[in-house]
């Protein structure tokens, strides 16, 4: 009997990056799906969306609970926070991202041909490709089994004090950010895909832990102490629903290796196992 065998399964393969200089150029524009920096504005110029704890959109979960877990490394570990949203499956909306919906999730939209006023250090952009099985990769399994295949997409969150930025370049299919708006203090949490369509951006703050609300405070004072989380996994979902079409490439600000590193900009991570369930959006959402 002869041998025979499948092709390797791609998950995520980092290609090159470069460092920003927002001192110099302060002005980020997206030249259809690609960073551009500029020391004016070019381009029509907008304004970071306001955050608005009050908007809540995607499919809601209450009740939920978490734990500290260590994640062990071939030279020490860290921690996560492991989820459990008391459900399944768990489903993640599909929304196309537009300026609302972005901002229900503390992101700004940036559409090509514009710009935005972007003064952050310590940031480099770098172009990944991400294949549809991306979301079936675990990096918070027992080592030995972190390019396993699984059967299934876990839920895989982090939120961070540097700013991201990501673009979607693929000329026909979207890129699809996975998102939380996480009610810590309320023990709710809602989910959601933003499709983001072919040549424009998602800009999302530094992120930080809300503080607990002060002792007497109202379950509405608590309810609206949010913090925004986002996923890549996912980032090639519209591949599921596209023929000839297993990975796309797109362009992302980041943190540095030194921000990535340090613990007051250090990004937190949060699991939840309980197999998640995509589609698409509506055409004409």
């Amino acid at each position: 009997m002869s041998a025979s065998y499948l092709d390797p399964v791609l998950f995520i393969e980092d290609g090159e990056a470069y460092a920003l200089d927002c001192k110099r150029f302060p002005y980020l524009y997206n030249g259809h799906g690609r960073c551009e920096q500029y020391a004016a504005p070019r381009g029509e110029e907008i304004a970071l969306a306001r955050e608005d704890p009050q908007l809540d959109l995607g499919a809601k979960y209450s009740g939920v609970t978490w734990r500290e877990k260590r994640i062990p490394t071939h030279d020490g570990g860290y921690t996560i926070k492991e989820f459990d949203f008391h459900a399944e499956p768990v489903e993640y909306r599909p929304l196309w991202a537009t300026p609302a919906t972005a901002q229900a999730f503390g992101m700004t939209l940036l559409r090509a041909g514009e710009c935005i006023r972007f003064e952050y250090e310590g940031l480099v952009c770098g172009q990944y490709t991400y294949g549809q099985w991306a979301g079936h990769q675990s990096p918070y399994l027992e080592l030995g089994r972190r390019r396993e295949l699984l059967t299934y997409n876990p839920t895989d969150l982090e939120y961070h004090a540097f700013a991201h930025v990501f673009f979607s370049r693929h000329p026909r299919l979207p890129l699809v950010v996975s998102v939380a708006r996480w009610r810590p203090f309320a023990h709710e949490i809602s989910l959601a895909d933003l499709w983001l369509a072919p040549g424009d951006a998602l800009i999302l703050p530094p992120q930080q832990f809300p503080a607990p609300p002060p002792p007497g405070a109202s379950k509405h004072d608590a309810w609206m102490a949010v913090v925004n989380l986002h996923g890549n996994r996912n980032s090639a979902m519209a591949c599921w629903f596209e023929r000839g079409e297993d990975s796309l490439i797109t362009e992302t600000i980041l943190g540095n290796a030194d921000v990535m590193t340090a613990p007051m900009t250090a990004p937190h991570y949060h699991e939840e196992q309980t197999p998640t369930r995509h589609s698409r959006p509506a055409r004409d959402d």
